[in-house]
C-alpha cells in the first residue's frame, strides 16, 4: 500500500509519515551525536570524531526545525520561494528546506 502525501501545505497529520521518520532519525542521529562526543572528548581527542560531532549537532538543527515546521504547518513549502517541495525530495531528504530549483538555482 502506498500512502500519497500532500506535496503543498496542509493539516499536521497530513505529514504523520514525514514527523515518524524525522522522529527515528532523530533518535539515531542524537545516539551517533553523543558517540562522537565521547570519542571527540577522550583523553586523546579525535578531531575527525569532533568534527563528525558537528555535522550531527548540525543534522539534529535541521530535524529539529523541520519538525517544528510540521507543528507551524509550514513543512513542505519553500523557505525561499514559498512554492510547494517535491514529495520525492522530501522523501530523499525529510529536513530539506527549499525546493530544486531554489537549492541548486541554474548558473
Amino acid at each position: 500500500m502506498t500512502t500519497v502525501l500532500p506535496s503543498s501545505p496542509a493539516s499536521t497529520t497530513a505529514w504523520e509519515p514525514f514527523r515518524a521518520l524525522l522522529r527515528t532519525q532523530r533518535e539515531d542521529c542524537a545516539r551517533q551525536h553523543e558517540l562522537a562526543l565521547a570519542e571527540g572528548l577522550a583523553s586523546h581527542p579525535d578531531p575527525v570524531a569532533v568534527t563528525r560531532a558537528g555535522v550531527l549537532s548540525a543534522r539534529l538543527e535541521a530535524i529539529d526545525a523541520a519538525l517544528a515546521r510540521i507543528e507551524d504547518g509550514t513543512y513542505g513549502t519553500c523557505a525561499s520561494c514559498g512554492e510547494a517541495i517535491p514529495q520525492e525530495r522530501l522523501e530523499f531528504r525529510p529536513h530539506a528546506v527549499g525546493c530544486v530549483g531554489c537549492a541548486q538555482p541554474s548558473r
